[in-house]
């Protein structure tokens, strides 16, 4: 029940992702994702795009170990993994411009990752 749990918050964390650029641009990652898929005529362009189908794949990997009665440690590592670039890439540009909602918007996710190692070693030995 921990892991399920653990996969639920990583899901909902990534999507709480707080990116700024340029001139007063910003948006959380929900937001992101809400435009790339409301536009009709740009779909097939937006999904072919590494960082968005990674991120989708990330996803729907983390969703499926959520609902697994005994999710499959190997591939929710790979889910987080896969994931994992897009949030250090906004940790990255929030540490290099100051920005500290981009910072504090990416460590529930990165303390998540952290728990779910810790308890899915506790349970290992």
């Amino acid at each position: 029940m921990t892991l399920r749990l653990i996969n639920i918050g990583l899901i909902l964390s990534f999507f709480t992702g707080y990116m700024e650029w340029g001139q007063g641009q910003t948006a959380f990652v929900f937001d992101a994702a809400r435009a790339i898929f409301s536009e009709a005529d740009n779909l097939l362009s937006s999904l072919t795009h590494p960082l968005i189908i990674s991120g989708l794949a990330g996803l729907l990997i983390l969703l499926y170990c959520a609902i697994r009665q005994e999710p499959w440690r190997r591939l929710n590592t790979i889910g987080i993994l896969i994931l994992s670039p897009v949030v250090l890439l906004i940790l990255l540009s929030g540490a290099l411009s100051g920005n500290i909602k981009s910072i504090a918007s990416t460590l529930p996710f990165l303390g998540l990752a952290v728990a779910y190692y810790v308890v899915r070693y506790k349970r290992r030995s």
